[in-house]
């Protein structure tokens, strides 16, 4: 073996030994929590000496701020992926919402360890950026839309991200509790609204599309003024 092989496979065996860390660390924190998790389970987890552990990690804050972002980073590679295969606004911001909703449900308790992490502020301002990344992937389908002229009379982006979002997050507690229910109806009904509230075409005064755009119109002034 050269010189080069040898360096080559050396690092192969570190970057292995790392993720079995950090598989074990999200492991540990989404059973235990943060104050829970110990830095001796999590080295048990991924069958390494605790030592080891710490040759990758100084402490325990640390190697969760790793776990966290590594976490979104992944998510928005796959994201970016299940949106690259359209051109069409619309069609990009359905792959988005299917893609969401569909990690949501599969990554359920985890998404939401890691929404109390953040909003307990455990997490420091670097390990967030990843988070804002995976957030902004709607603005930029949106604004996209508004650009071509698609989405008119728009709100201000964090409304209508709010609304996409939020909807997609409150539906997946549903969807996780009851996985006999079609996630595909969630992702139709709200692609649809986006498209009734604020595409360029008006339904008529006194249709049902109407009184969908008045309930839409009235979230969004509650939400203006929480």
């Amino acid at each position: 073996m050269n010189k080069a092989t040898s360096t080559r496979t050396q690092r192969q065996k570190m970057e292995a030994k790392e993720q079995a860390i950090l598989n074990a660390a999200r492991a540990e924190f989404s059973a235990m929590g943060v104050e829970g998790a110990k830095m001796s389970a999590i080295a048990k987890r991924a069958s390494v000496a605790e030592g080891t552990v710490y040759l990758y990690y100084r402490n325990k804050k640390e190697l969760l701020d790793a776990v966290v972002s590594k976490f979104w980073q992944d998510l928005t590679r796959g994201a970016r992926a299940a949106i690259h295969k359209n051109t069409d606004t619309i069609q990009r911001l359905e792959a988005l919402a299917q893609f969401h909703l569909r990690e949501l449900v599969r990554e359920f308790d985890f998404v939401g360890f890691t929404v109390r992490t953040r909003e307990t502020g455990t997490l420091d301002s670097p390990s967030l950026e990843p988070i804002r990344g995976y957030v902004a992937l709607f603005d930029e389908i949106f604004s996209q839309g508004v650009d071509r002229g698609i989405f008119v009379n728009a709100p201000k982006i964090w409304i209508a991200r709010d609304l996409f979002y939020g909807t997609l997050e409150y539906a997946s507690r549903t969807l996780h509790l009851h996985p006999d229910r079609a996630q595909e109806d969630v992702v139709e009904h709200l692609i649809s609204l986006f498209q009734i509230r604020y595409r360029e075409t008006a339904a008529p005064e006194g249709s049902p599309l109407v009184e969908v755009n008045k309930r839409l119109a009235r979230i969004e002034s509650m939400l203006k003024n929480q």
